[in-house]
């Protein structure tokens, strides 16, 4: 199914959509008749009957249903009767004209859809006074023709494609493509947005690491139906980082981090362990493709993982770890450190969940309750979320003075603005209050190609009210334009769709960022070469979080705040005395509370 954006009506179900571009002959209206009356009738007139037309007398019914007029003329007064053949329910019906006077009339029959797989006949009879009853015309209802797949792409591309057209940044331009509404739902956005060319390259962008190709950042996604929104399952692996790690071809599989109480995290695994073993055979070359999805996406199964620590490979654990259903958290990973007169707070926050509210309120007040004097948040892995979120975060380290100060300043297509405080959303309807103020006059932040959209909002609001922020790790993503997010369902399975649909800026009105900011102290340039990079794995590693002497950008932030070098530089050994130093926070025991959920998603 094909269509001009430009000549298509608003309309959220497939059916009714089908029906205003279908429905041609005699829709409207009672005394309306088809223009096109041929001057002869089509059967010699008959048993009282001077003429009959059937629009649909060289055609079979659309299978998506009309409405079809035909036309009369009898000698006296008539009774009409549609009979049904075949297909079941009152799937045909006459609206009008079932009796009529003499002279013309119209007789109007109402088809519905066939979603069937057979075609379907009913007849039409008219009866004149004092005349015999006679057929005047068959129908043919054509069989829905499209499989399970093709029914359900055309009701999610269509749900998109009708949004596309009013509240996409470049509509405009979206408007005049010719759309496939039929092709795989998963492949309409980028295959369809991506034949803008540049025109909204701010939607996605060319990929840094395959040089050439374009991705988009507008996505469709399927949700789980679930009672409890928060929770989710797996063995709670991150990301995972491949590596040859002995010379005979051994592989190993280093974990980018593990969700708090995740099964891999109650089994004692940590970020940076590397596996290379399960299920008591070795990885190769030829098989750790495989293992890496299976840790990565099992819904479910079992798995004995054998992995070496800090990258020693004198010893090695062993342990099992079962697929099982936790509660999502994204912190990663929270201390605090006190050296000499300095108490620095490490946050490692995987994005942006509203869902998730009481984890960030919590490690707020932790830190407030330690009295930090500096926060290094880390958000290498951070592709964004909430913008009510990140602004709540960010207003507990701009603190109480700048409450009222501009946050995000966010545009429409329509040019309709919205000016978001530190103290709230737009008239305070993101509904999070105030966090407590940490005290800050800085902020230390790790980022990466990783860090977009949400997390750069933390960089560049506090930029724009003079807050000094200090960027270490790589160069970030460059995600300048956020989503409206709407839900949909079909068949009993919901989906999200977030379309790109405002710019955002700070309160200088700086919002031209797409190629991302740049660090500071540059730990990886992401070129082609590793030998000028400070940490040639980063934004991964092969030991836990505090571990100053793997984790090398929490250490170029750390020495920066406390002013002295300890030592610890790009090559020397790990330290295990200074990840000691690191104290991680306290598990509180936070109860969630379910049914939140953002206004605006920017992810």
């Amino acid at each position: 199914m094909r269509l001009n954006s430009r000549i298509i009506t608003r309309a959220f179900t497939v059916t009714a959509l089908v029906f205003a571009l279908s429905c041609g002959v005699s829709c409207e209206g009672d005394d309306m008749i088809d223009p096109e009356v041929p001057e002869k009738p089509e059967e010699t007139p008959k048993d009282g009957i001077e003429l009959f037309t059937n629009p649909a007398a060289e055609r079979s019914i659309s299978f998506n249903g009309e409405t079809l007029t035909c036309v009369l003329e009898a000698t006296g007064p008539y009774e009409a009767e549609l009979v049904l053949l075949s297909g079941s329910g009152d799937w045909a019906s006459l609206v009008k004209g079932q009796t009529g006077e003499a002279g013309r009339n119209n007789i109007r029959i109402v088809f519905d859809p066939n979603d069937s797989d057979s075609e379907r006949q009913a007849e039409l009879f008219v009866q004149v006074k004092d005349n015999s009853k006679v057929s005047v015309a068959k129908f043919t209802q054509s069989a829905d023709g499209m499989s399970d797949a093709v029914k359900q792409n055309v009701a999610l591309n269509t749900y998109m494609h009708e949004i596309l057209l009013e509240e996409y940044l470049w509509a405009d331009e979206y408007s005049e493509l010719d759309v496939d509404l039929e092709m795989d739902y998963t492949k309409f956005l980028h295959e369809h947005l991506t034949r803008l060319g540049d025109v909204n390259i701010e939607d996605g962008g060319h990929d840094r690491f395959n040089k050439g190709a374009r991705f988009v950042y507008s996505n469709i996604q399927e949700v789980p139906v679930s009672t409890r929104a928060y929770e989710t399952g797996g063995l709670g692996f991150g990301p995972i980082f491949a590596s040859q790690i002995t010379p005979d071809g051994l592989m190993g599989l280093s974990v980018a981090y593990v969700h708090q109480g995740s099964p891999a995290y109650n089994a004692g695994m940590k970020r940076g362990d590397t596996i290379y073993k399960v299920n008591g055979i070795s990885l190769t070359s030829s098989n750790y493709q495989t293992y890496m999805n299976q840790l990565y996406y099992s819904p479910s199964g079992s798995y004995k993982l054998e992995f070496i620590r800090d990258a020693d490979f004198e010893s090695a654990f062993s342990v099992e770890v079962a697929v099982a259903s936790y509660v999502y958290n994204p912190v990663l990973y929270s201390a605090v450190m006190k050296e000499d007169e300095h108490v620095i707070g490490y946050l490692v926050l995987e994005n942006f969940d509203l869902g998730c509210q009481e984890f960030v309120v919590d490690i707020i007040d932790q830190f407030a309750g330690q009295n930090i004097t500096d926060l290094i948040l880390d958000l290498r892995f951070n592709p964004g979320g909430a913008v009510a979120q990140s602004r709540y975060l960010t207003s507990a380290i701009a603190g109480s003075a700048h409450l009222d100060d501009v946050f995000v300043n966010v545009e429409f297509r329509d040019g309709k603005t919205q000016a978001w405080k530190f103290r709230g959303g737009p008239n305070d309807q993101d509904n999070l209050g105030i966090a407590t103020d940490l005290g800050l006059d800085r902020l230390y932040v790790i980022g990466s190609y990783g860090t977009a959209s949400a997390s750069e909002l933390v960089i560049n609001s506090l930029r724009g009210i003079d807050f000094p922020v200090y960027l270490y790790g790589g160069r970030t993503e460059g995600k300048n334009v956020g989503m409206t997010t709407t839900q949909t369902s079909y068949k009993g399975r919901n989906y999200m769709f977030s379309p790109i649909t405002f710019r955002v800026s700070n309160a200088k009105g700086f919002g031209d960022y797409p190629d991302g900011f740049e660090p500071d102290v540059l730990i990886n340039n992401q070129n082609d070469s590793y030998s000028d990079d400070i940490d040639n794995v980063f934004p991964y590693s092969f030991g836990d979080w505090g571990d100053m002497g793997f984790n090398k950008a929490l250490y170029h932030a750390y020495k920066d705040i406390v002013g002295s070098d300890s030592g610890i530089g790009r090559a020397s050994a790990p330290s295990k005395e200074m990840a000691r130093n690191f104290i991680p926070m306290d598990d509180t025991g936070v109860e969630m509370v379910y049914g939140r959920f953002g206004n605006v998603i920017y992810r």
